[in-house]
């Protein structure tokens, strides 16, 4: 109907007899509950559920997403651990680990969303080789000018050179895999017949907030050498 701008298709039986119709706010009840339903996954809800539902329906529905963050939160708080004599000799490092972990979500959640607006409206083209040079080399461009942005920062705030050049090449390698893994999480998803639209809520979130601070971490490492 989108494509051909119908207002209405006709339903025939194997003899070509009309059955019935299938009009545009039939259309359009399909599509409210479909996206009603994938803001709902995005958000971390698993179920169909509404506000004035029960409260064990409501916990049900996100609880199995904030037990999933519960464990990437502890995941994460293990890697940090890790790295103690990091955070001991270089607490500013410290103050940088929200920011690199944001910046890895928030990364992967906008190319989800792009992939399953594309898969949902059926325009993904081009083989997977070619969206992943692509999908690099826009997180690059990002990446060096926002990494561009915090070696300012720290250099107005007299920050240690070296620690300004690890957060900085941090947040262009982190940029990077963030997008990589938002970009092929719902792709592979797809083809497995489960709903893409679970890639865009805490599934991604959580992935990347745990490679961006061992990222961070193991680059701090090299660089600083502790």
């Amino acid at each position: 109907m989108h494509k051909y701008d119908l207002e209405a298709i006709p339903v025939v039986n194997d003899e070509g007899i009309l059955q019935g119709r299938i009009t545009i706010d039939d259309v359009v009840d399909v599509i409210k509950e479909e996206a009603e339903k994938d803001y709902q996954m995005a958000a971390g809800i698993t179920d169909d559920v509404e506000a004035d539902d029960s409260i064990f329906e409501l916990t049900k529905a996100r609880l199995p997403w904030l037990i999933l963050g519960l464990f990437g939160g502890l995941a994460a708080a293990s890697i940090m651990g890790g790295f103690e004599d990091a955070l001991t000799k270089f607490p500013e490092l410290f103050f940088f680990t929200p920011l690199i972990a944001a910046m890895a979500g928030n990364v992967g959640v906008q190319s989800s969303a792009i992939i399953v607006q594309g898969l949902a409206n059926d325009n993904i083209r081009g083989s997977m080789f070619n969206r992943m040079i692509k999908e690099i080399g826009l997180s690059l461009v990002n990446g060096i000018i926002l990494a561009g942005l915090i070696f300012v920062f720290g250099l107005v705030f007299n920050y240690n050179i070296n620690i300004s050049i690890t957060i900085a090449i941090s947040l262009v390698i982190v940029i990077i895999i963030a997008s990589l893994i938002g970009t092929f999480v719902p792709l592979v998803l797809d083809k497995k017949g489960i709903d893409p639209a679970v890639a865009t809520g805490p599934f991604i979130t959580t992935s990347n907030d745990i490679f961006g601070i061992f990222i961070f971490f193991y680059i701090a490492k090299i660089i600083l050498g502790f």
